[in-house]
C-alpha cells in the first residue's frame, strides 16, 4: 500500500451503466492499494446517473476506510453537463448538493 502520494485512475469513453462494473473494479482495486486516489474523468466522452452514482458509492467506500478519493480536476465535458442537468451543479459550476466538495476540487490539488 502506498501513502502519501496520489494514484491517478483515469476513467475514458463511455462511463455510462454498461461501464459500471468495470469502473467500480477499478476504482475499488485503487482504493485497495493506495490511500490517496485521485479520478482523472476529462477524458469521458459518454456518462448518465449511473456514473455519479458510481463515483459517489467510491468515495464514501474511501471514506469508510481512511481514505481519500477526489477528482483530479474540475469536471469539465459530458460528466460537467450532466451534473449541471442532475441539478449537482448549477451553470456556473457551483456546488448545489452536499457532495458538493467532491464535484468542485480545488485546481492542481487533488486527494
Amino acid at each position: 500500500m502506498t501513502r502519501g502520494s496520489v494514484h491517478v485512475v483515469k476513467i475514458s469513453g463511455d462511463a455510462g451503466l454498461r461501464a459500471a462494473q468495470d469502473i467500480a473494479a477499478s476504482l475499488s482495486e485503487a482504493l485497495a492499494g493506495h490511500d490517496k486516489v485521485a479520478i482523472a474523468t476529462e477524458a469521458i466522452s459518454g456518462a448518465d446517473i449511473t456514473t455519479i452514482q458510481l463515483l459517489l458509492a467510491a468515495r464514501k467506500q474511501a471514506l469508510a476506510s481512511g481514505k481519500s478519493l477526489s477528482l483530479a480536476a474540475p469536471p469539465t465535458g459530458v460528466l460537467r453537463d450532466l451534473l449541471i442537468q442532475s441539478g449537482c451543479l448549477s451553470a456556473d459550476g457551483r456546488p448545489l448538493t452536499q457532495d458538493g466538495d467532491f464535484w468542485t476540487p480545488a485546481k492542481g490539488k487533488a486527494a
